[in-house]
C-alpha cells in the first residue's frame, strides 16, 4: 500500500494530475535504477535512451541524439560526455567530414547494451502485464491525454464549463 498525502484524498485532487504523474515517474524511476543496478548496469537510468540510441545507430552524433530523442542539444551533451567519463562511449572522427566527432559504444559499452537490451525487453513484458492489471494501455493512455491537452489546452477546456 502507498503513502497517501494531502492531495491525493483531497476533493480537488483531480487537479493535481502533474503531480500524481510525477509522483509515480519517480517511482518508475527509482525501481528502474533498481532494475540496472541489479543488472549491473553502469550508468544511470537518465542515460538509457542515450546508450539505446547510439546502440541501434552507431556511429551517431550528438546532434543526431538530441532530434531523435526530443531533447535539447545541452541536455544530449551532458548525457553524452557522462557516458564518456563511464567509459560506455567514445567520440571518433567521422571520416566523410574531420571537424565532426561522431559516437560509438566502447567495448564495455556493447556489453552493457546487450544487458540493457534485454533488460528492457524484460521490463517491457512488466509493464504489459501491469496495463493488464489496470485494464488500459498507461503509455497510450498518457499519449492520448497529451495529444488532447495540445488540440484543446486546460485554459480552454476551464473556459468551456
Amino acid at each position: 500500500m502507498r503513502d497517501e498525502n494531502f492531495i491525493d484524498t483531497h476533493r480537488l485532487g483531480s487537479a493535481f494530475i502533474a503531480y500524481q504523474l510525477e509522483r509515480l515517474a519517480e517511482q518508475i524511476v527509482a525501481q528502474g535504477n533498481d532494475m540496472l543496478d541489479a543488472a549491473g548496469i553502469t550508468f544511470p537510468s537518465r542515460a538509457v535512451s542515450t546508450v539505446l540510441f547510439i546502440g541501434e545507430h552507431q556511429p551517431t552524433s550528438t546532434a543526431d541524439i538530441a532530434r531523435a530523442l526530443g531533447q535539447p542539444h545541452q541536455v544530449a551533451t551532458q548525457r553524452v560526455d557522462l557516458l564518456i567519463r563511464l567509459g560506455i562511449v567514445e567520440r571518433i572522427d567521422d571520416p566523410d567530414d574531420g571537424r565532426r566527432k561522431l559516437l560509438r559504444l566502447t567495448r564495455q559499452g556493447a556489453a552493457q547494451f546487450e544487458v540493457l537490451t534485454a533488460q528492457l525487453a524484460e521490463a517491457g513484458l512488466a509493464f504489459e502485464a501491469l496495463f493488464e492489471e489496470l485494464g488500459c494501455n498507461l503509455s497510450a493512455v498518457i499519449q492520448r491525454a497529451a495529444d488532447s491537452l495540445l488540440n484543446a489546452p486546460l485554459l480552454a477546456r476551464m473556459k468551456g464549463n
